[in-house]
This record gives C-alpha cells, sequence and structure tokens, in this order.
C-alpha cells in the first residue's frame, strides 16, 4: 500500500517537468574535473525549493551539491545520489552523434544528449520526487536529502595522465560520506533499466610490465638484444589462458566477471631506431560477491613467476592501481523491500533483482555504514539501437517515462521509509 499522501505529492511530477529538468542539467557541460555548473544549478534550484544546502569542495572548482528536506528527526533517514560528471567530454573526435554532445534533443518522447543516460536522469527523477514532497508540505518522520557527486566516471590518474580530469572513481561519493552527508539507507539513481540491483562487481585496474634491451634497432638482429613488445606478445597468451580459467570459475547472480586487456604500451613511436626497452600490459578485472583483490593478486603472481622462469627472465612486475571491491546488499533489507513494494505499486510489477557491471559508487556509501541500493531510469536502448553494443557505441539518450516512473517510485519509496521511527 502507497503511503496516504502518495497521490497528493505525485500529482507534482509529470512529463513536463522531469523533461524540463533533465534537459537542463543535459545542456550544461560537465566532464570529469568540470562538474561546478551542474552542482551550481542543483544546489540553486535545491535552495529555491526549500531544502537545506551545501556547496562542499571536493577538489579545487570541484563541489558537491548538497540538499536536505529535513524531517521531524525521528524517522528514518534517506539519501538519494548520483554523480554529476559525464563519461566523455563532448570533444572526441572518435564519438560522433546527438547522444554524445552536451545538447539536450527531444524526439518522439526521448531525451539524447552526452549524460541523459548516464545519469542525469537519474539525478532529475530524485530531485523532482523531492520537490514533490515539499509541494506537497509533507512533513516526513526523518530526512530526504539529496547529493549530487563529482568525480565518479571510471578513469584515474596514472603516470602521464595527471589532473582533474582523470580524478574520478568515486572521489565524490567518499567525500560525501566522511563529511557527514549520511543517512540510514542510500539510494544511487545509476541507469539500471528500472531493475533493482543488490549487488555490484567490483573492478581492479593493474599494470604488467616486461624489460628489453636498450640498443639501436639496427643492431634488434643480435641474438642478446630482447625485444621487450615480443616478450609482452609472448606473456599475453599466458595471460589469455588465466583470463579464460578465471572468467569461468566465477559467477554470481548468473553473471561472470571479465578480464579486459584494456591498454598497452611499449617503445617510442617517434624514435623508432630504438629497441624497445620496456612494454607494459594493462587489465581490467572485474570481481563478484566473495573475490578479493589479493586472492587475484596472487593467482596473477603465479602466472607471470611461472614465466619468468620458462622463459629465465625476472619475473614481470605486477602493480595496482585501482581496486574497488564487489558489493551486495540482502534482499531483506528494509530498503531493498520498500523499493520492491514502490516499484510494484507504481507499475503493477516489481522486476528481479540483478547485479550490476560498471562500476558504481554503492560500494563506498555501502562500505560506510550506509547501505546504498542502485536504482535508476536510464538503460533502455532506443528501437533503432538494434545493433548497437551500448549506449557508449549509440550515443545516450532516455525515455523520459522511465523518469517519471522512477520519480515516482522515489516518492514512494522516501515517503514509505522516511515515515518509519528510527530504532
Amino acid at each position: 500500500m502507497t503511503h496516504p499522501d502518495f497521490a497528493k505529492a505525485a500529482a507534482y511530477i509529470g512529463t513536463e517537468n522531469v523533461r524540463t529538468l533533465l534537459m537542463d542539467l543535459v545542456d550544461i557541460s560537465s566532464p570529469t574535473g568540470k562538474e561546478i555548473g551542474v552542482a551550481q544549478y542543483l544546489v540553486a534550484r535545491m535552495r529555491r525549493g526549500g531544502m537545506d544546502t551545501d556547496l562542499p569542495l571536493v577538489d579545487e572548482g570541484r563541489p558537491n551539491a548538497v540538499g536536505h528536506r529535513r524531517g521531524r528527526g525521528e524517522g528514518l533517514n534517506l539519501l538519494f545520489t548520483g554523480h554529476m560528471d559525464t563519461s566523455y567530454s563532448g570533444q572526441e573526435e572518435y564519438l560522433v552523434g546527438e547522444g554524445f554532445q552536451p545538447k539536450a534533443i527531444d524526439r518522439d518522447g526521448w531525451i539524447w544528449g552526452l549524460g541523459a543516460n548516464n545519469m542525469k536522469s537519474g539525478l532529475a527523477s530524485a530531485l523532482i520526487a523531492i520537490e514533490a514532497i515539499a509541494k506537497a508540505g509533507i512533513v516526513l518522520d526523518g530526512d530526504v536529502s539529496f547529493g549530487g557527486v563529482v568525480g565518479e566516471i571510471e578513469k584515474t590518474a596514472i603516470e602521464e595522465f595527471q589532473g582533474v580530469e582523470y580524478s574520478g572513481y568515486g572521489i565524490g561519493t567518499r567525500q560525501l560520506v566522511t563529511h557527514g552527508v549520511t543517512a540510514d539507507f542510500a539510494l544511487l539513481a545509476e541507469p539500471t533499466g528500472l531493475r533493482i540491483s543488490i549487488a555490484n562487481m567490483g573492478c581492479i585496474w593493474l599494470r604488467v610490465s616486461v624489460g628489453g634491451s636498450i640498443a639501436h634497432s639496427a643492431m634488434a638482429n643480435r641474438p642478446s638484444v630482447v625485444n621487450a613488445i615480443a616478450v609482452m606478445h609472448e606473456l599475453q597468451a599466458d595471460i589469455a589462458k588465466w583470463a579464460r580459467d578465471y572468467e569461468a570459475a566465477h559467477v554470481y547472480m548468473g553473471e561472470h566477471p571479465n578480464v579486459t586487456v584494456a591498454a598497452i604500451k611499449g617503445g617510442a613511436p617517434w624514435r623508432l631506431s630504438r629497441n624497445p626497452h620496456e612494454c607494459s600490459l594493462y587489465l581490467d578485472i572485474r570481481t563478484v560477491p566473495g573475490q578479493t583483490v589479493d586472492s587475484i593478486k596472487r593467482e596473477l603472481r603465479r602466472v607471470l613467476h611461472g614465466f619468468g622462469e620458462r622463459k629465465g627472465i625476472p619475473e614481470p612486475s605486477l602493480h595496482v592501481y585501482v581496486s574497488e571491491p564487489p558489493t551486495r546488499l540482502d534482499e531483506n533489507l528494509p530498503l531493498v523491500q520498500a523499493l520492491g513494494a514502490a516499484q510494484k505499486d507504481v507499475t503493477g510489477e516489481r522486476l528481479p533483482s540483478i547485479i550490476r557491471r560498471p562500476g558504481a559508487d554503492a560500494v563506498h556509501l555501502t562500505a560506510y555504514g550506509v547501505p546504498c541500493v542502485c536504482f535508476g531510469p536510464g538503460g533502455r536502448m532506443h528501437p533503432d539501437a538494434r545493433n548497437a553494443s551500448s549506449m557508449h557505441a549509440f550515443g545516450e539518450h532516455v525515455l523520459v517515462e522511465d523518469c517519471v516512473a522512477a520519480a515516482k517510485i522515489y516518492l514512494a519509496l522516501a515517503l514509505d521509509l522516511c515515515s518509519r521511527k528510527a530504532p
């Protein structure tokens, strides 16, 4: 059963106000490192809606956008959150199409534009839900909070790639939860296709490096000269075999983790007259609940040690520079149960729970004692995208109807949880 005030508040959620807010957000360019415009917009809007607001600084020129709709101080508190940075900047030459530009286009009920799917749709739906509570004049027992965060996109500074544009992988959410913005429960409005994600794969990024000889290329035919790229070519076969075994050995909620050779670097393109004296391979390794970073490091060390012994060379070096653990929630948590009930009340159906594959800030909130579920309106592909593998290939878009449904589900969830007395 929905809250007795649900209908009164839901009257303030409609296609037009959801669409307008989403398009406003998409029109504000916010690549990683340059999220301030969206943060200022969100805080100004929350302030106009009577919320207590803050712009806590995460890095120079990079504040989170925080707002609270205060309750009576006696009930459960709920945080809606999501990232403001977009997967791309819109300047990438290899990305072509409306879905890769920070300019919203409304076409036949779909909004196209950079960030429309990931995840300004979720931010818009959550804020509209909180605004509906305020406009209806509903005072709850608990607080309803909003946290727009910087630096979530899966990227990190390494080697020559330095600066705020590489400062992602949860920097904003870690600042949020360690600087007083907490709740009994949180909902991360990442795109899930309106499926409840009770688990999230973890991720490890690592670099494997091998060495070679410093020599002129004209002398590279000498038996004593070792070409690091050739050594890495051989090592890749060992790593590929390990990856196949790894992927087959692990499964959670029907999903297997995967290993991606995501980058390789060796030699000097500007000086091919020199034999490559080093080469590095970069792996993205997804993990499922129950796995640890160090167990995977040990597995790979065995592969590298065996390769070194077989070739009669030093063991290739291993350097881990991202380690985000997998996370899972109990299906019986009040948050999950209430969200499932809200979805069924609003749409008539509670879809089966899923494990989400891409990285998500839910891991940081959950690790700090704020159980966080992922659930958002993005993720539905346009019918014309039948042959596209993902929105990263086709361009970002979202169905406004899904955003409206999400806003109503968020509203029902907040009214339910924040009306419950805290233990």
